[in-house]
């Protein structure tokens, strides 16, 4: 999939575009586990095996890869467990993060790569399970700076109810999911995207094991941001100022990030103090 995605896009899957392709998997390495290794989330591995070659071959295809992703590995989530009637209920949905910006453009957001999946909508959500979906919206500042900005994640916030409809606990939610340790690393200059992160009524929870939940509580997921592609302080500041006109990155980041100076009552690009500011940047 990388390869092709990196040289042959267009090409529709089949035997010929695959010939020239070899795979090596010695037994024993990550990709050829031997027992007993866990593997039941063997797909993690897999969905990373393209961001290695991207960051491998970048040298030489700089505008064919792009930077790592926060929906690598995609996010699932398993929620399960009793309605106020007793009747077993079970969801699995999953959830994208912000792509990977290219030496050309910015990061798409929420999206799950290179795994082939969508969002689970809302209305499926509820309408299978006794919980609410409080808030679903994308992080700001959370794309890795770049002369091309990483896309950005996103963060879902569920509600255990507590009224009359509330299931009876425990409520049980697995997550296999990544980022939350390590950032989605940016290419060529560009940075990290924000890391992923996962809260019990606010607390930081622990991503790796069963979460057992009861009516009123809350849960925030974060998925993480896309790296950036390439030197921040190359960014065109029309662009970081479009950026902020549509909540995107946050003034103080532009700032920070970007040596992007903005009047926040205008929200315009103040030309020479952005000039004066870089210039600051480039010489520490």
């Amino acid at each position: 999939m990388a390869m092709k995605s990196m040289f042959g896009p267009d090409i529709p899957n089949n035997d010929g575009c695959a010939r020239p392709v070899k795979l090596k998997a010695p037994e024993g390495t990550v990709v050829h586990c031997k027992f007993p290794a866990a593997v039941a989330a063997r797909l993690v591995i897999g969905h990373f095996i393209t961001e290695i070659i991207y960051r491998a071959l970048s040298g030489v295809a700089p505008n064919k890869v792009i930077a790592a992703s926060g929906g690598t590995p995609a996010q699932m989530n398993v929620f399960y467990g009793r309605k106020n009637d007793a009747r077993p209920w079970h969801s699995v949905i999953i959830r994208g993060g912000g792509m990977g910006a290219s030496s050309m453009n910015d990061g798409n957001y929420v999206y799950i790569f290179p795994a082939n999946g969508a969002n689970t909508p809302i209305e499926i959500f509820e309408s299978d399970t006794p919980l609410i979906v409080e808030r679903r919206e994308l992080l700001m500042d959370s794309g890795g700076p770049g002369r091309m900005k990483g896309g950005l994640g996103q963060r879902e916030v569920f509600k255990i109810p507590d009224d009359k409809y509330a299931p009876i606990p425990p409520v049980n939610l697995g997550i296999q999911a990544g980022r939350h340790i390590h950032p989605p690393e940016g290419l060529f200059g560009g940075k990290p995207g924000a890391k992923a992160q996962f809260l019990v009524n606010g607390a930081h929870g622990n991503p790796f094991g069963l979460t057992q939940l009861k009516p009123g509580d809350a849960v925030t997921i974060d998925a993480a941001g896309g790296g950036g592609n390439g030197n921040p302080l190359e960014r065109e500041p029309e662009m970081v100022e479009s950026d902020i006109i549509e909540g995107y990155v946050s003034i103080e980041a532009a700032k920070k990030d970007y040596g992007v100076v903005v009047n926040p009552n205008t929200i315009k690009v103040d030309e020479e103090a952005t000039r004066k500011l870089r210039d600051t940047f480039r010489k520490v």
